[in-house]
């Protein structure tokens, strides 16, 4: 996982690799955590993900729903069906806008 700084107009960038379950969600919640609290706007890559859970999942859905609250998002770069099937059926699919690329964010 990383977390890439970028300018101060852009979102905060975290990148995502490897699994994602109980065993690396403290980790992933305190680099969402880090990345909100200085910006509104958090571009998370999943490209490189390759197993997600529900628990792996719940660091995502806290930080979009705190930005969310306040006018901000997340944005996920997504192109594995698996994880689009994931939130869809948690259901929190419309928590986050979903791209295929960075580009498109």
């Amino acid at each position: 996982m990383t977390a890439t700084p970028v300018n101060h107009d852009g979102p905060a960038i975290v990148t995502l690799e490897g699994e994602q379950d109980v065993l690396t969600a403290p980790r992933v919640s305190a680099a969402l955590t880090a990345a909100a609290a200085t910006r509104d706007r958090i571009l998370v890559d999943l490209r490189n993900v390759t197993f997600m859970d529900t628990t792996g999942l719940d660091p995502l859905v806290t930080t979009a729903r705190r930005l969310l609250a306040t006018g901000g998002s997340v944005t996920l770069v997504i192109t594995d069906h698996r994880l689009r099937r994931l939130l869809a059926q948690t259901r929190v699919e419309n928590l986050f806008r979903q791209v295929s690329s960075p580009a498109q964010a």
